[in-house]
């Protein structure tokens, strides 16, 4: 029945990635299927493609959670450009440890809605792109086991109840609820959608690593000093920075990171897969 087992992801800072490809190795190991195919679509010029699948292709779709949700400017892209047309389907959100909210509810009615046949979905704990301390560590070894053993048990679920798709009993509204309104430490609301990267001049090497690797390509290659277009805060350019000269200073986000350190840091979450 499965012929190609592909990855297809959208990692901004690779936490995704790996747990994504853990998934896909543990099927593919069930299958004896030597090659994964993997469809990157983090950076923009990934999403100009449509994606069509079919009935042998088994596709792992991997995003990280922002706010509660899919990525709004991500969004658009699963739902018009990555096309079931009978193929099997199996989900993986991750989460930086406050809360999976809808997340993984709304890749599943998307999905579903693309013509794909969803036997399992996942949201799986990682590192918070905003903090160091929060799901540090994450993934760990143990939890890309279980996310290989969750690619393992999906295919011994295709192979033994095909029938059984779309069946789901999943976290998260249908329809989808909102997304989450972030606050401050003081529990005020924290609004930061204006706040866009900085740079230390005295240790930045001019590389444009941070450039290349923004996912909405809003870093000016010319003067990467300049962020013209929209920022996502999904801190791809401070993780990948190689002096680490990339850096927030916006007070609302600063405020809204402490909160989530204060209230999450201390209170590790499991991963939980759904078949």
């Amino acid at each position: 029945m499965i012929k190609h087992i592909w990855a297809v992801y959208f990692s901004p800072s690779g936490k995704t990635e790996q747990v994504t490809m853990a998934v896909a190795e543990g099927a593919a190991g069930v299958m004896n299927i030597d090659k994964i195919h993997r469809y990157d679509f983090t950076l923009p010029d990934k999403r100009e493609d449509t994606l069509c699948f079919g009935e042998k292709d088994l596709v792992i779709l991997g995003c990280p959670t922002y706010a509660g949700r899919i990525p709004n400017k991500i969004m658009p892209y699963i739902r018009d450009r990555i096309c079931g047309q009978g193929a099997l389907a199996a989900i993986v959100m991750t989460y930086g440890g406050r809360s999976i909210d809808h997340s993984v509810m709304e890749a599943y009615l998307l999905l579903q809605e693309n013509g794909f046949k969803v036997y399992g979905a996942g949201s799986a704990v990682t590192r918070h792109v905003m903090s160091d301390i929060l799901s540090a560590g994450r993934p760990g070894t143990e939890d890309l086991k279980a996310a290989g053993q969750f690619g393992a048990d999906v295919v011994h679920k295709i192979m033994t109840q095909p029938e059984n798709y779309n069946d789901l009993s999943l976290p998260g509204s249908n329809p989808v609820g909102p997304y989450y309104k972030p606050l401050e430490a003081d529990g005020t609301p924290a609004n930061f959608l204006k706040a866009k990267p900085k740079v230390h001049n005295e240790i930045c090497t001019h590389c444009k690593i941070c450039a290349e690797v923004c996912p909405m390509g809003s870093i000016s290659r010319e003067n990467i000093e300049e962020v013209p277009g929209v920022c996502i805060k999904c801190h791809a350019c401070i993780r990948k920075c190689p002096t680490g000269a990339r850096y927030f200073d916006d007070p609302s986000l600063i405020s809204h990171i402490r909160m989530l350190e204060e209230n999450f840091a201390g209170r590790p979450k499991d991963n939980n897969w759904y078949l």
